[in-house]
């Protein structure tokens, strides 16, 4: 099809060949219709067979429209050509990243978030991709990357062909075929094996299984068990071993039930790995069991016959991991120090919640103190011991734009807190509603009049929150959820705390947090303090939170400091702390100047210039001897100022 260069199929020009696959190339055109370059897909007529899965392509485009899934401009046909039309991404596929080394954790979180996003979005159409591969993820950057090419798509409801056929071909490509694909169709459950095999080769370079012919890779899929990322990268944690080897389960079941679990549970691997070390790992790997595969040939390929990237020494046992990993709290935070020491707490942690944003390690208040015994050491003992040992890699979390500016930031903050009075009370030119959790019988009051910062303030009446939300459910998925501590019931967000010292964070996913004011109402069911993490990349972040004694405190977290922090607002009464009740907390931030408000009233402002941005967390922490905690959170509002 060289000879189409220099040609027009309707209003665009070819320019020259981009890529080519299967029984299609794709071509840079000038559309001149809209002045711009776009990618353009041909086939011949004469193809037949590959018509059929051009056109379903553009079937199921049409129906996705979707922020990572690539869309089509348009489609026609002239003469002997048929012809999809898309935007023409620059930056390549992942496919191409991948070769030039693994990726970093965070980095890896950033794309797999993406990724699962746009999945579930097609799986809750009913549609399967059944061709997820990293040559079919494209890439606008390396940090924003689109699920693409959708020509073996099919309905969920149409689902009956094999992708093993009859005659012995595969469909699909073997290195990404799950096992359960060799006796039945394709289902979202083999889509969520194949983005399995990406995250594995996100992480290491490498790819699971390879061999010499397509049959013989995907015999492996059947028979053989994969190494896990960490034998060919040491520096991976079991938690992130744990959630790519469950990925990558041989019976649906085993795996992860959709997409979205995948990304949120990865999130919590580089979060709060030690969540996911249970006994149940036992039936996903074990070091005895693993073949030694591709991985132990230096002609494994990357993809369809790919050299592989040159990654570290493989290991079969784990480097030392410490306490860089966990993040241990002081046993009253109330007592810490105000500065920050070197010493560690040498007590292990236990990890932070389970849903939890992308990026790096990031662990938070309310210490985890794990009382370890000396019973007799089951397998499991052994393999969290191992663990324990690893050594750490500084994780950097998922950052996706949401920069906030201002112009007028105390006008802004006057149209924030000048609240309702009484129980019904429609918000004024100069008033934002704030309604009190359901629990209480009151509402919060916000009458910027009385804080200690007034001055003459112009008022803001067009600004509108950039997420607002009531927390009664999380119908647009923007919330991590985990049974059993980040649940949506009874009108409420319920961050809970199942063990004492220990903080659990429940973050807004894909929300990254520099600039700007951030609102939520709070109650302390049980448990010892609430609030807000902002600011989070791994183990750094700023906490603001209240106690169940009417206390205030904000600090500064840096990594691998375990229990010590620094303490930019030490821990304070306050009167505008309603104990037992909803209280109503806004951190205001632009720039190293951080504001706060409880319940309408200033409380106290601080700078520090360490960290510039980063995910945001609802937390609930505990201290001995409370075993359990509980916090529901409502009416969250991120500003733009």
């Amino acid at each position: 099809m060289s000879e189409l260069e220099g040609t027009t199929l309707g209003p665009y020009t070819i320019i020259r060949l981009l890529g080519r696959g299967g029984m299609a190339r794709v071509y840079l055109a000038h559309d001149a219709a809209q002045e711009r370059e776009v990618a353009i897909k041909v086939v011949h007529a004469d193809n037949e067979e590959y018509l059929e899965r051009f056109w379903r392509e553009i079937s199921a485009i049409e129906q996705l429209e979707h922020e990572h899934i690539l869309p089509a401009y348009d489609y026609g046909t002239e003469e002997h050509w048929h012809y999809l039309v898309m935007p023409h991404i620059e930056g390549g596929t992942l496919r191409q990243l991948i070769k030039q080394g693994p990726l970093r954790p965070a980095h890896v979180g950033e794309i797999l978030y993406q990724l699962a996003d746009a999945l579930q979005f097609a799986h809750d159409r009913g549609i399967i991709h059944r061709d997820i591969k990293p040559s079919n993820i494209l890439m606008r950057d390396d940090h924003y990357s689109y699920l693409a090419d959708f020509g073996l798509a099919k309905s969920l409801e149409n689902s009956h062909e094999m992708t093993l056929t009859q005659s012995g071909t595969l469909l699909g490509t073997p290195e990404y075929m799950a096992p359960d694909l060799a006796e039945g169709p394709a289902t979202a459950s083999s889509d969520i094996y194949a983005m399995g095999v990406v995250l594995y080769q996100m992480l290491t370079g490498r790819l699971p299984f390879t061999a010499e012919t397509p049959i013989a890779v995907y015999w492996k899929q059947l028979r053989e068990r994969p190494h896990p990322p960490s034998h060919l990268k040491p520096d991976l944690s079991p938690a992130i071993d744990h959630v790519v080897m469950r990925a990558l389960a041989k019976h649906p079941a085993q795996r992860y039930q959709s997409p979205r679990e995948l990304a949120d549970e990865f999130q919590i691997a580089l979060i709060s790995p030690e969540m996911l070390l249970s006994a149940d790992d036992d039936d996903l790997y074990e070091e005895e069991n693993y073949t030694s595969g591709e991985l132990d040939d230096p002609s494994a390929r990357l993809e369809n016959g790919d050299a592989p990237v040159q990654v570290a020494e493989h290991s079969s046992h784990h480097t030392p991991y410490t306490t860089r990993e966990r993040l241990v709290l002081p046993d009253n935070p109330m007592l810490a120090p105000t500065t920050v020491t070197k010493t560690r707490d040498d007590r292990r942690t236990p990890f932070l919640g389970t849903n939890a944003p992308s990026g790096e390690q990031f662990s938070g208040d309310s210490a985890i103190r794990a009382v370890r015994t000396n019973t007799t050491r089951t397998a499991q003992q052994k393999r969290l011991e191992h663990a324990r040992k690893r050594r750490n890699r500084v994780l950097a979390i998922i950052l996706i734009g949401l920069l906030l500016t201002v112009v007028l930031p105390m006008a802004f903050i006057y149209y924030i807190f000048v609240t309702h009075q009484g129980g019904t009370h429609t918000p004024g030119t100069n008033e934002i509603a704030t309604p009190s959790v359901a629990r209480t019988s009151q509402t919060s009051s916000l009458d910027i009049s009385a804080t200690a910062t007034a001055a003459p303030i112009a008022t803001v009446t067009s600004a509108t929150p950039l997420l607002n939300t009531s927390l009664a459910s999380n119908d647009s998925g923007n919330w991590s959820e985990g049974a059993g501590r980040c649940v949506f019931t009874n009108g409420g967000y319920h961050v809970l705390v199942q063990q004492t010292d220990y903080l659990q964070p429940c973050p807004l996913r894909n929300t990254s947090f520099s600039d700007g004011a951030l609102q939520v109402d709070s109650t302390l069911l049980s448990g010892n303090n609430a609030g807000i993490l902002v600011r989070v990349q791994g183990e750094q972040f700023y906490d603001f939170e209240i106690s169940s004694q009417g206390t205030y405190f904000f600090r500064r977290h840096d990594v691998g400091l375990g229990a010590s922090y620094v303490y930019l607002l030490q821990p304070t009464s306050s009167a505008a702390i309603k104990v037992g009740q909803s209280n109503t907390l806004l951190v205001i931030a632009h720039g190293a100047t951080f504001k706060f408000y409880i319940n309408g009233s200033f409380v106290a402002e601080t700078r520090d210039s360490f960290y510039s941005s980063g995910q945001i967390a609802l937390v609930t922490g505990t201290l001995t001897p409370q075993h359990t905690g509980e916090g529901i959170f409502n009416n969250f509002k991120l500003y733009k100022l």
